[in-house]
């Protein structure tokens, strides 16, 4: 069988459509590549602001008094504040001293929503 003239442009659609799906096929392959390498920069964020706020949380009672009030500072290019509160409404203190409520944020220095929040309880002086 001989090729005739009409079968070459029938070769060159086919070659066009071939192309369009391969294109489409690596737009979506570096799509789910950048989607995963942003996924892994917020976690990686996310881990760095979890040792800060774990260090500033181990810090409370020790640099960081156990009064009300409330400390704020910047580590590793993260924001962190320290926020200190009496726990409970109306509870006289005791012997021992007084129950706090510590909470720690931590957040990127350009601002937004905290990327780790910490609670706990501590014992410090009578509120």
């Amino acid at each position: 069988m001989k090729a005739g003239a009409g079968d070459a442009g029938s070769v060159f659609v086919e070659t066009i459509i071939a192309a369009a799906i391969v294109a489409m096929a690596l737009g979506a392959t570096l799509r789910v590549v950048a989607d995963g390498a942003s996924r892994d920069r917020g976690a990686e964020a996310r881990r760095a602001a979890l040792l800060v706020a774990q260090s500033e949380l181990a810090d409370v009672g020790s640099e960081i008094p156990v009064v009300a009030g409330e400390s704020a500072g910047q580590s590793a290019g993260l924001s962190w504040r320290v926020d200190i509160a009496p726990y409970g409404a109306g509870d006289a203190g005791n012997a021992v001293g007084g129950l706090y409520a510590v909470t720690v944020r931590v957040r990127d220095r350009s601002g937004g929503p905290a990327l780790v929040t910490l609670r706990t309880l501590r014992l410090g002086p009578e509120a």
